[in-house]
């Protein structure tokens, strides 16, 4: 599992088409970094605090929020409540503190969205 933000740098690297994007850097950041924590203790590179690229950040914000709220085929959906306080105590992964408070700021039309989409109807 871990070697997949690696292997996604690999696949974007293959597309010759890619590197001239001005995309290009950000996609392999994201893909390389979206599982770095604040803290210092994510993958694959242990970044800690700023050194993790505000994209990534929220990358990897919105890669938990969507995980947690979302059925997956191994796993129920978890109940709106629990996804909010699993975020915020840390229990999946430690964030910036100030981009913790925009993301709370908005996640009632977050939420919203999500229960709006035919594939996420069993949000709660």
């Amino acid at each position: 599992m871990k070697t997949h933000t690696i292997k996604g740098v690999d696949i974007l690297e293959s597309i010759p088409q890619l590197r001239d994007s001005g995309i290009y850097t950000y996609a392999c950041d994201i893909a390389r970094h979206h599982h770095e924590r604040w803290d210092g203790k994510g993958y694959p590179d242990g970044l800690e605090g700023n050194a993790i690229s505000p994209w990534a950040q929220i990358v990897s914000l919105a890669d938990v929020y969507d995980a947690l709220i979302c059925r997956r085929v191994y796993k129920a959906c978890f109940p709106r409540e629990q996804v909010l306080k699993m975020i915020g105590t840390g229990q999946c992964g430690i964030f910036n503190p100030g981009l913790l408070e925009s993301f709370f700021s908005v996640e009632n039309q977050l939420f919203e969205m999500y229960r709006g989409l035919p594939e996420t109807q069993n949000v709660k």
